[in-house]
């Protein structure tokens, strides 16, 4: 019975995969290719005698495990969303998109000399909501097996088919997002989130909590009862590696999530959003500092990498990274 529904549930999500929403299939490809060729300056890798604290314990064991797990993104703007005279409902959703053109960069050809992030061998099936690359790089003059493991965490662009007749679907990805990230912290390396931060409830995997006027209850759910970043400290509480790096692409993730991160470990490594961030923005930085790390980078050569375009410059800012 479980594996029957376990097939079940790949046939159904396979149903809804290729659900995009605002076009995002046809513009965000373009804007990360052009984010890509941009990462063509200083391309560097950077040799052992730089960058070594960082690293070490990390590729010791001779892999670098990086998670990367995009959270429930939707757009509530407490009404229908309507664009190109296309209604796409109340708080459509845009992370099966966004994985999509990232999966397309890590699995894609490499355009120049150095490019890191590319050429992956990709493991399983899109369907369900998971796939894991990998791919030998000389990291730190150390041959290592880079592994990405990438979920996405909505079963289709429309807010009440998952929360309706894809309910259980919507429960499986979510949950196995969760595991990506929340799992990720405990044994990971390297653990990059990107969705919603919720105004400091996140991250978060799941439909939105609406209040009486479609939007987002952060007043009465996420500002009180902070599931995501709750959950995130008592999973980070478990992770024994002292180089561990910590990305959460999401919006204000620095005012939001810095003080309770710092006051758990005051030498967590960490990657924060200092501003509203579009989910371009954040896409562009995420693939840069993915393609900093796999070059052995750290410190400012780390920043001026992911750093290409003013918005990104101004941000995002790292700690401890060095």
């Amino acid at each position: 019975m479980k594996t029957a529904g376990a097939f079940l549930i790949l046939f159904f999500i396979g149903l809804q995969i290729k659900a995009m929403v605002y076009d995002y299939d046809i513009h965000l490809p373009p804007i990360i290719q052009n984010y890509v060729q941009a990462l063509r300056q200083n391309s560097k890798a950077v040799g052992a005698s730089k960058c070594a604290s960082l690293y070490h314990p990390m590729i010791q064991d001779g892999v670098l495990d990086i998670r990367y797990a995009f959270g429930y993104f939707d757009d509530s703007i407490g009404k229908p969303s309507i664009v190109n005279g296309i209604n796409y409902g109340i708080s459509p959703s845009l992370d099966i998109a966004a994985f999509a053109s990232l999966r397309g960069v890590i699995s894609g050809p490499c355009q120049y000399p150095n490019h890191r992030l590319c050429g992956f061998y990709e493991i399983g099936n899109v369907n369900s909501g998971k796939l894991v690359f990998e791919k030998t790089l000389p990291i730190q003059n150390q041959n290592t097996l880079v592994r990405i493991t990438m979920t996405f965490a909505s079963a289709s662009e429309s807010y009440l088919e998952n929360i309706g007749r894809s309910a259980h679907i919507q429960k499986y990805l979510s949950e196995q997002s969760e595991d990506n990230f929340f799992g990720g912290l405990e044994v990971a390396d390297v653990v990059f989130y990107n969705g919603h931060s919720r105004d400091g409830g996140g991250p978060d995997f799941h439909p939105p909590i609406l209040n009486r006027y479609k939007k987002t209850d952060y007043k009465g759910y996420y500002q009180i009862q902070r599931p995501g970043i709750r959950r995130t400290l008592e999973s980070l509480s478990q992770n024994p590696n002292p180089g561990f790096i910590l990305g959460l692409f999401s919006c204000y993730s620095r005012s939001h999530f810095y003080k309770s991160l710092m006051n758990q470990n005051p030498h967590q490594r960490m990657i924060l959003s200092a501003d509203t961030i579009d989910y371009f923005d954040s896409m562009k930085a995420s693939i840069g500092y993915l393609e900093a790390l796999l070059r052995g980078q750290c410190g400012q050569d780390m920043a001026n990498t992911a750093k290409k375009g003013e918005k990104i410059r101004r941000g995002f800012q790292q700690y401890q990274v060095n």
